[in-house]
């Protein structure tokens, strides 16, 4: 055999080899609300033994920032892998199949490329699950919530107390933090995370590669752990912080409002950051035993699923990957929650565990975003990146987190302040944070904020106005690279008419499918319905709409999305597979 045969037989046999290979299988684990509170991060009250050994497992990155410093939108981002402008999904109502329905996401991808992709719990936002994205229909579960029955009772006698016109009227919840005795395996993440050690003892005995998406609530609100968890922490020793102060020379339109705390029966009075009236230490004491108490209840489930990887046999050909939506402010401030372009917000605990990473157990704190997930693990994978995916790939980090990249995370926050809407613009690049606003709807620069990052991780005083000129141009052009200055459209793709409520016709749904189908109604906003018609197999189904309505209809199993508008009365429109 001559030596260029020989060379050609080699290259054949090795591509043979290769293709051979079993693609890896993936364990996709989201955390909301998860600050990088971990003991991994250097947090030394944090009790997290399991998310600590898969950090040991894996690369941590020190410096990840969410593209959006709230759920929804966060999410949409990432498992799309559009940047929120691309997507046109920036706020918690609008569902990325309005915004862009053709979109491809990272389970969808994947599926393409052989995958069995299963989700549970909390993936996208909650009241949009994207059953396209999935080989099998999502499963409801049965949990117990975690309250005592007193607790009903409390929530209409506090409702009863309320002004007529306010909204928590028809939408108060329960207390924000509570020690429940209820074993946290019937709480839903604990239900959630049995049904995902059950997928992974079963997809595991298959010859496809499996992508299993587990999605864990907690620490989101209301802070509900078995006490058990409560129990780790002595409350007097946590880190409170009761003098959190407004920035100066900032907009005022620049931080969150804790709004978000107002929502629970217990917190009804919860002050605005800037409200002179501070929350007492007890309470601030007591909301941070409730975070803390709820972070290691989640890794104790996250543990369970670890403990299963390890016991099937799995580990050693599965991708671990454990990122959280954004983080989360506990009195930083003078505030709680999320929803600002801060460090603080926009900064989250991201760990990959990879099949033979040599570089297990170390750190790198070079700036990296969620966005960059679909394409790291295409790339882990060994699958095709594809075109359309706007993050960029992780590998060379995880084979070198020591290397010097010059890499910058991106993040943004809508705003809406005394009538006129805003848009922010945040940039962190290993020595700052670069914030500029815009008008939303002409792109016009309203205000910038800048942090330095080089002795001082606080990003409490803006120094925009003192910093040198040719740091602040360079900056916005690298900004504007990415980012340029445009007006924005809230309203999405697919959306009804706003005069569609003058010309009633009805319209008619018939299921000719196995499985049920979901008829959502769209508002003029691109928003859809919070409850949808579901139409059961070979039922029909008779909606009273008006002429320039727009309905989005989806199956159960994933296999169906399509967008109807009435035009002729009485019109029975049939679902059936193509």
């Amino acid at each position: 055999m001559s030596r260029i045969a020989l060379s050609l037989l080699v290259v054949v046999l090795s591509a043979v080899a290769v293709a051979a290979m079993p693609k890896p299988n993936i364990l996709f684990i989201a955390v909301d609300d998860l600050r990088p509170a971990i003991g991994c991060y250097g947090d030394s009250y944090a009790i997290t033994p399991n998310l600590d050994r898969l950090a040991r497992r894996g690369v941590r990155f020190g410096q990840a920032h969410c593209q959006v410093a709230v759920c929804n939108p966060s999410r949409a981002s990432l498992m799309t892998g559009l940047r929120p402008d691309t997507l046109g999904v920036w706020t918690l109502p609008i569902h990325f199949r309005e915004a862009k329905p053709k979109a491809v996401t990272l389970p969808q991808w994947l599926r393409r490329h052989g995958y069995t992709a299963v989700s549970h719990g909390k993936i996208y936002h909650n009241p949009t699950p994207d059953p396209q994205s999935w080989s099998e229909p999502i499963r409801r579960v049965r949990a117990q919530q975690g309250y005592p029955r007193s607790v009903a009772a409390q929530i209409r006698a506090a409702q009863a107390k309320l002004p007529p016109q306010d909204w928590r009227k028809n939408n108060l919840r329960g207390p924000g933090s509570f020690a429940t005795n209820v074993d946290g395996n019937k709480l839903v993440d604990g239900v959630n995370t049995s049904l995902t050690i059950d997928d992974l003892r079963r997809l595991g005995k298959t010859q496809q590669p499996f992508f299993v998406a587990m999605g864990f609530i907690r620490p989101h609100l209301p802070w509900i752990a078995p006490k058990k968890y409560w129990d780790l922490y002595d409350p007097q020793k946590l880190p409170v912080i009761t003098d959190g102060k407004v920035n100066a020379n900032t907009p005022p339109y620049a931080l969150s409002n804790s709004y978000e705390l107002t929502h629970y029966v217990d917190l009804i009075d919860f002050p605005k950051p800037w409200d002179k009236r501070r929350i007492p230490e007890e309470q601030a004491r007591r909301l941070m035993h409730a975070y803390y108490a709820s972070v290691s209840f989640v890794d104790a489930q996250i543990g369970r699923i670890l403990a299963a990887l390890d016991e099937e046999g799995l580990t050693d050909n599965t991708i671990i990957v454990l990122w959280s939506d954004h983080g989360w402010k506990l009195g930083e401030y003078n505030g709680w929650g999320k929803m600002s372009n801060y460090e603080i917000d926009t900064r989250v605990p991201f760990i990959i565990a990879a099949p033979g990473l040599k570089t297990a157990g170390q750190l790198t704190d070079t700036p990296v975003e969620l966005l960059d997930i679909f394409p790291t693990l295409c790339d882990l994978a060994g699958i095709n990146t594809p075109d359309f995916v706007e993050g960029s790939s992780l590998l060379p980090l995880l084979n070198n987190p020591a290397a010097k990249v010059d890499r910058i995370a991106h993040s943004q926050y809508y705003r809406k302040h005394d009538g006129i809407e805003y848009m922010g613009y945040a940039m962190r690049t290993d020595t700052h944070r670069f914030v500029e606003w815009r008008n939303f709807g002409t792109g016009e620069v309203t205000a910038r904020e800048l942090y330095q990052h080089r002795e001082n991780h606080s990003e409490t005083v803006n120094i925009i106005d003192d910093a040198p000129e040719r740091l602040v141009k360079s900056l916005t052009a690298r900004l504007l690279k990415t980012h340029p200055r445009r007006a924005l459209k809230m309203l999405p793709a697919v959306h009804s008419n706003p005069n569609s409520g003058r010309f009633p016709t009805p319209i008619v749904f018939a299921n000719k499918m196995g499985t049920d189908i979901m008829v959502y109604p769209i508002t003029p906003q691109g928003r859809r319905g919070r409850r949808p018609t579901v139409v059961k197999p070979g039922a029909t189904t008779k909606i009273n709409a008006r002429i320039g309505g727009v309905y989005v209809v989806e199956s159960k199993d994933g296999t169906i999305h399509e967008i109807h508008s009435p035009s002729l009365p009485g019109r029975t429109i049939n679902i059936e597979r193509p």
